[in-house]
Order: C-alpha cells, then sequence, then structure tokens
C-alpha cells in the first residue's frame, strides 16, 4: 500500500508510522522531506502499511462475539 493512500484514510504521527513500518523515526522523516535527502517506502514497508490497513479495517468490521472471544485468549494462559 502507498504511503499516501495510508494516510488518506488514517491520521497516523510520524512515530506511529515507524512503529508499523518497523523503522526508525529517521526513516519516516526522510519520506517526508524534500530534495536530496528524500526517500520512499520500500516493498517490506508498504507490505506492513497494506497489513496494518487489513488489520484496522477487520477491527472496525468484526462482530462483537469476536471482540469478546479475543478478550478471553487474551486473558488466559496457555499450556505448554
Amino acid at each position: 500500500m502507498e504511503l499516501e493512500e495510508f494516510l488518506r484514510i488514517w491520521e497516523v504521527s510520524r512515530e506511529e508510522l515507524a512503529f508499523i513500518c518497523d523503522c526508525s523515526l529517521t526513516t519516516v522523516n526522510h519520506w517526508f522531506s524534500q530534495g536530496e535527502h528524500r526517500r520512499f517506502p520500500g516493498e517490506r514497508h508498504q507490505q506492513k502499511l497494506a497489513l496494518a490497513h487489513h488489520v484496522w479495517t477487520t477491527i472496525e468490521t468484526e462482530p462483537e462475539y469476536l471482540q469478546v472471544l479475543r478478550e478471553i485468549y487474551q486473558e488466559k494462559p496457555r499450556r505448554k
């Protein structure tokens, strides 16, 4: 997913973008810079943006039953 498309849909900070894309804040800042230091998100970063978009879109539309099921899962210890 292209960065511009992601930002049209989701309001996130640069720090959050760095977390989502698993990169440094410096890298994210280069995406917004102008001139010779400007960089563009790579394929790996675009994949992570697409994944975040998918997860967040799914969360918005999932039924309440799945939300409760997730809460139960998070509270239960796993057997080894």
